[in-house]
């Protein structure tokens, strides 16, 4: 008497999910010290990025695991070239947190000028 082979799948996201969840609120209890709002805020967003980013296993886009992973992973298995894939994720990912921060602190600095 086990799970289906598809809610193994989604327990072990939940399981990750809730793990992630649980150790970026450590993370930002960790950079509450940090004064400057733009410096703290690329911290947190950066530790966000690297957990919760997904991309797919192998050739077809029917699993998912952290990009993360899946960078590492195919960079020690298949070599570099393999790995953009994932490194990719992770850069555009990257790239969209840059543009929420930029938007956010110019918003803010935008408001505090009467």
């Amino acid at each position: 008497m086990g799970f289906p082979h598809g809610s193994e799948y989604v327990i072990a996201w939940l399981v990750y999910v809730l793990a992630g969840c649980g150790c970026c609120l450590v993370w930002w209890r960790l950079t509450r010290r940090i004064t400057n709002p733009g410096w703290r805020d690329l911290a947190r967003g950066m530790a966000v990025v690297l957990v919760f980013t997904p991309w797919y296993i192998g050739e077809t886009p029917e699993y998912y695991a952290p990009a993360t992973f899946v960078l590492m992973m195919n960079v020690l298995l298949e070599g570099t070239v393999s790995g953009i894939r994932g490194g990719f994720v992770l850069l555009l990912a990257t790239f969209l947190m840059l543009m929420v921060l930029t938007i956010r602190l110019w918003r803010r600095r935008k408001a505090s000028i009467p």
